[in-house]
């Protein structure tokens, strides 16, 4: 090779390194945000930025940017964010890959702090309002209690809750009744104040009867002066932010012998005709969050007033 051609070449060599960019050394961009309640929210966070081998990055504020080697990232939550919250997820997910100058986006969301609640609202008789400590009735109507139930949190977002009612039944007069399991699933019924978007949904149902599990058919006879423990188990599906009305249909009176319950009950209370009864009942309920942290427990159980149920057969 001439020493012509030589100087060509290394002049060509040149000019091509400085115009073809090298990869070595690129740098990648990270995003850092935040929502609440699933609206974009800017304040003070605390968090750190983490990749295998490198120091890592704290961040005190969202949005941000950082700009970084490429590579597998890690976002760590640390402490702040909107007041009166908790962090929900990152997403799309703590952990990423980015490369080739590319970019990366880690969504810190917050939720507002979630607090489930029940309050005793009235007795009713077949689903009408009933107002006093005694009630006399009749075979074939039905005894239910309402409670107003609410979970505060972000509006319209959905949560799980636990359910349990009671009703402690105790026979004050009377000969001895009957205490039949139904468990009926119309028997117990919610419904929100005004319009839902997504409607209550009821994942399952099932009764005790003294802390013990019963199937439908299952029968007690009462004990005088001796309460029985009667309950329901449910779980929900509801929106944060609703009022709803929790109808428990707990019996229908029957007279011996029994042959078929009412539709939409519990237990069917099953008395012998000529006599007089007398019942000492007491409703109460709780609900519990599924997989979350109430800020408020002390507000998810109520119990209501004592009811005097006459039954005069005689």
């Amino acid at each position: 090779m001439t020493k012509r051609v030589l100087a060509i070449y290394l002049v060509l060599v040149v000019l091509i390194a400085l115009l073809v960019p090298s990869c070595a050394g690129a740098q990648c961009t990270i995003y850092v945000q935040a929502t609440l309640c699933g609206i974009p929210w800017q304040g003070t966070v605390n968090y750190t930025l983490t990749a295998a081998g490198g120091a890592p990055i704290s961040g005190t504020a969202v949005p941000s940017t950082h700009t970084v080697d490429c590579g597998t990232w890690n976002c760590a939550y640390g402490s702040g964010g909107p007041v009166g919250t908790f962090l929900q997820s990152i997403t799309p997910n703590p952990t990423q890959t980015v490369s080739g100058g590319g970019n990366i986006t880690f969504t810190l969301n917050f939720e507002l702090n979630q607090d489930a609640a029940i309050t005793f609202k009235t007795w009713s008789v077949n689903g009408f309002t009933f107002e006093g400590s005694g009630l006399e009735t009749v075979p074939c109507n039905i005894i239910d209690a309402h409670f107003k139930q609410w979970v505060k949190g972000c509006e319209g977002y959905n949560v799980t809750m636990n359910e349990t009612s009671w009703l402690s039944i105790t026979q004050t007069a009377g000969p001895a009744a009957m205490v039949v399991v139904v468990n009926d699933d119309c028997a117990v019924n919610k419904t929100p104040d005004g319009q839902v978007i997504v409607p209550p949904v009821k994942k399952f149902q099932y009764p005790s009867v003294d802390n013990v599990t019963r199937q439908k058919g299952y029968n007690i006879t009462l004990v005088p002066l001796t309460p029985t423990m009667l309950d329901v188990h449910t779980q929900w599906q509801l929106v944060k932010v609703t009022n709803y009305t929790k109808a428990i249909n707990w019996f229908g009176i029957s007279l011996a012998p029994f042959v078929e319950p009412h539709p939409c009950v519990l237990f069917e209370l099953v008395l012998t005709p000529g006599a007089f009864y007398q019942f000492t009942l007491k409703a109460s309920a709780d609900v519990a969050l599924v997989g979350a942290t109430d800020v408020n427990p002390g507000n998810n159980h109520d119990m209501g007033p004592e009811l005097t149920l006459i039954v005069d057969l005689s």
